[in-house]
């Protein structure tokens, strides 16, 4: 998607709007959400010994498990409309942590989402927008982090008030969704389909007991690599997490392989399933 050049330079990673090619924006995106973990990585490595306690949901929760940047990568490659980004067990801890880590990402992404809306042409732009459901980079994008004011409750969660939301304003689908289901003071209630769809979940929760005896926690885990290759980090951690049922399995399959795609960032990607609570079901 080479175009002519055009001297228009965006933000911090020195990008020329239409002089850019495709190969420089991923890296230059991969270069920030790099220092997005390293953002990350810092900034839960100084929180005290009660804070960090807190943040691990009282140690049922490790902190790798707190980390964002998978989910800031998957709704760049529009594949999830919108990501959540909250601790639950320590809101009070969020505004920093947004105004720290996450908003100084957002303004050097959106610097990358400007340059691709001006360097693209319109028809290819229109073109790939009508496919939903394969990843798309580089695109343009407006990155945008609101947070929840509303009294927001859902089956799972007793209250989302002060978690907040990402979402990217220049795709409609995205912007349309949560404005209408999270950030509409006037919406107290968000069905678990509901957010599903606009959280891209492949699966279910259950809506009975039998449903409870299928339930299959699902993970994807993720490394990163330096520009140089090496891993940024010595263990596998959550990029994202869902449930399905067991009889939803095979949609997991396809799921990964879109989410696959987070690999152009050099984030490689397995995935865990704890089919424990399957194991002792009668076959078919």
């Amino acid at each position: 998607m080479m175009q002519s050049p055009s001297r228009n330079t965006n933000g911090n990673n020195g990008c020329t709007s239409s002089a850019v090619s495709e190969h420089d924006t991923i890296r230059r995106t991969a270069r920030v959400l790099r220092q997005l973990y390293q953002r990350e990585t810092h900034w839960l490595s100084t929180r005290t010994s009660d804070q960090s306690l807190l943040l691990s949901q009282q140690g049922q929760l490790s902190l790798n498990e707190q980390l964002h940047y998978g989910e800031v990568a998957f709704v760049l490659l529009r594949l999830k409309p919108c990501a959540i980004i909250d601790f639950a067990g320590d809101r009070a801890q969020l505004k920093d942590y947004i105004s720290t880590v996450i908003e100084p990402t957002i303004r050097d992404l959106n610097a990358l989402g400007a340059a691709a809306a001006k360097s693209l042409a319109a028809a290819d732009v229109q073109s790939r927008a009508a496919d939903s459901n394969s990843a798309w980079y580089p695109r343009p994008f407006q990155l945008t982090c609101s947070r929840i004011n509303g009294q927001l409750a859902s089956p799972e969660v007793a209250s989302w008030t002060g978690a907040f939301v990402l979402y990217d304003e220049m795709w409609t689908e995205s912007a349309n969704w949560a404005k209408a289901n999270l950030l509409d003071p006037l919406c107290t209630t968000v069905a678990e389909d509901t957010l599903a769809r606009g959280l891209d979940y492949p699966g279910s929760l259950p809506t009975n007991t039998e449903d409870m005896m299928t339930i299959v926690p699902v993970s994807y885990l993720g490394r990163m690599k330096s520009e140089s290759g090496e891993w940024m980090s010595d263990r596998w951690e959550c990029l994202t997490s869902f449930v399905v049922l067991h009889h939803q399995l095979h949609q997991v399959a396809l799921h990964r392989i879109r989410y696959e795609a987070v690999k152009m960032f050099d984030i490689e990607m397995q995935v865990t399933m704890d089919t424990s609570l399957i194991e002792n079901l009668p076959m078919d």
